[in-house]
């Protein structure tokens, strides 16, 4: 009988830790030895691929939702840390890159703008015909020379040629003379809201290749700032018929003849490059503007060193910049920009005079200021008090809810002692609208403002508005009950646009729709005085009727914050009228050698 075949032995997979210990020499073991248990966590370690997949098995889905929490916190934390901002921050010194908080809307210096992104972009592009200073002198621009005659009525101008276009062409006598009538036209025959409304009655002459003249109908001592307007390029425009000039690519990519020029510009982003043909050489040829819908992102790109400097409203949304020893902090003040309230004196409820002054003395300005963390000016009337033509000796109005109650109950209106409320006889609370620009800052001054309202006794309901909302809905068709605006007025104290009677409809500034003859006769009279003592009368005389009839409430006069790297220099700060001003000897700054955090 065949003996059995042996079976052969048969090896099976083993693990690389079992293939380990079975090569281990076995020549100290003893027969009977207690085998060693091994220790369970080693274990787990060895063999770590596997346990570890098993591990996620078991307790998923919140193990992956934990592994991913950990990694967004670890890149978080590296996007905010040093290192990263110092890696972005030390780029090669061309490009300084500002950010902002608002919109772009057109960089046409045409069009009346009240866009301080847009306006911003204007100062970098484009050259006025002449410069005005804070003490409303002119100064030199494009027009060198000037001569005015004839009791203020004929101002006859010598243009400096040496300007060029950022395209390379030349700039001439019919760029200015185009500039002038195409401002006009614009606003006489296509109704829109241009820098040629106030040059709807003045004749202007091409006297010679260098020399433009205006003639007045009437001596208007406003007229240098009038004139004060960008210059824009004939060969560029002339083709645009004016009615589509507002919709023009022109808006977007404008051809200036000053230090840049736009080579991109993105709905949040413009970029400017070194024109090549202004009259002085620039330092640093690349700019950018990062334009952030709220202050959040603002924050959110300077402390991860995306930007080299930031334009912020001077209140506690601001705070954060104290933590970075390596930017300058400039506090610019802007006396003549004013956050208004404007009564609609169209609606009925508003033609009541003592209601409106009864609002006016419930709220308390620098409380809410206060209150509010906004560091700003109170402003008490219509003129700035570091005017010449501010009036000193008139009695504005201040917080009083004593006197408040008494124009409140001769407007109708008793405060109800069980409810706290003001009321009429009928149990209607006194309550109204304001309709306002949403952003931060006025989200957070006028829910201040509700609430120290409420806390006296009026209900003060909120219509917070886009841009397109309020220039559309609002101004347009001058449909609010009380609208906080933020007005800019003139070096000049005249203030015609905002309360003269002929200047309440669209597109015109008189928002309140005032009307009082009296304030018509001052305000003519101001523009054509030409001796300052009698002007200050007429202007002391013009708050006086103003403050008295409270078409508006005055709330303050805002200031802001530009937050720089230190490292950069020629930044000026003198001389600050408007904001974009901020850029006015930009062709001076220069970067040091490193730029960091």
């Amino acid at each position: 009988m065949p003996k059995p075949r042996s079976k052969k032995k048969v090896h099976k997979a083993v693990s690389m830790r079992e293939a380990f210990v079975n090569i281990v020499p076995k020549a100290n073991s003893k027969k009977g030895a207690k085998v060693r248990k091994e220790f369970p966590v080693r274990d787990f370690f060895w063999n770590y691929p596997e346990n570890l997949s098993k591990l996620l098995k078991l307790t998923s889905p919140l193990s992956t939702i934990l592994l991913f929490c950990l990694v967004g916190f670890g890149l978080f934390t590296f996007l905010r840390s040093n290192i990263l901002a110092e890696k972005v921050s030390s780029r090669e010194s061309t490009t300084y890159v500002e950010g902002r908080i608002g919109a772009i809307s057109t960089f046409n210096p045409l069009f009346s703008n009240q866009n301080d992104v847009d306006k911003a972009v204007q100062k970098l592009v484009f050259e006025k015909f002449v410069n005005i200073n804070s003490n409303g002198d002119i100064l030199p621009g494009i027009a060198y020379n000037w001569e005015i005659s004839e009791g203020n009525k004929v101002y006859q101008f010598d243009i400096d040629l040496n300007h060029s276009w950022s395209d390379g062409v030349p700039l001439t006598i019919e760029d200015v003379y185009f500039t002038f009538d195409s401002a006009i036209k614009l606003s006489e025959e296509h109704g829109y809201d241009t820098v040629g409304s106030g040059f709807t009655t003045v004749k202007i002459e091409v006297v010679d290749s260098d020399t433009i003249k205006f003639t007045l109908p009437r001596s208007n001592v406003m007229f240098p700032e009038l004139a004060s307007i960008y210059i824009v390029p004939q060969h560029i425009l002339e083709i645009v018929p004016l009615a589509e000039m507002p919709f023009d690519r022109f808006s977007r990519n404008p051809v200036g003849s000053g230090p840049y020029k736009v080579y991109r510009s993105e709905p949040n982003i413009v970029s400017l490059q070194e024109s090549g043909h202004f009259t002085s050489k620039v330092n640093i040829p690349n700019v950018v503007l990062r334009v952030y819908s709220n202050i959040d992102g603002l924050e959110s790109a300077f402390r991860n060193g995306l930007l080299d400097a930031a334009l912020l409203p001077n209140d506690e949304s601001a705070d954060f910049v104290n933590e970075y020893s390596s930017y300058n902090i400039n506090a610019v003040s802007l006396p003549y920009r004013e956050r208004v309230l404007f009564f609609n004196l169209r609606k009925e409820k508003f033609q009541n005079s003592p209601l409106r002054k009864g609002v006016s003395l419930l709220i308390d300005k620098e409380g809410l200021l206060e209150r509010s963390g906004i560091n700003g000016t109170v402003a008490d009337g219509p003129i700035c008090d570091c005017s010449w033509a501010y009036a000193g000796d008139i009695d504005f109005p201040k917080y009083n809810p004593e006197k408040a109650k008494e124009f409140l109950k001769e407007a109708g209106y008793t405060k109800n002692e069980s409810n706290g409320y003001f009321e009429t006889e009928d149990k209607k609370l006194l309550t109204f609208t304001v309709s306002y620009l949403k952003n931060n800052a006025n989200d957070n001054l006028l829910n201040t403002m509700a609430l120290m309202l409420t806390e006296e006794g009026v209900i003060m309901n909120l219509e917070p508005l886009t841009y397109p909302q309020l220039t559309q809905e609002i101004l347009a068709t001058r449909n609010f009950e009380v609208l906080m605006y933020e007005i800019e007025v003139t070096v000049d104290p005249d203030q015609y646009n905002l309360w003269h009677s002929s200047e309440k409809e669209y597109p015109n500034l008189n928002l309140s729709g005032y009307e009082f003859s009296r304030v018509d006769i001052l305000l003519e009279e101001g523009k054509r005085e030409t001796e300052r003592t009698e002007r200050k009368k007429d202007y002391s005389l013009f708050q006086k009727y103003l403050v008295n009839d409270t078409p508006a409430i005055f709330l303050y006069r805002p200031s802001y914050l530009y937050v720089a790297r230190d490292s950069i220099s020629g930044i000026n700060f003198d001389e600050i009228i408007r904001l974009e001003d901020l850029y006015k000897d930009i062709y001076n700054w220069t970067f040091g050698a490193k730029r960091g955090i």
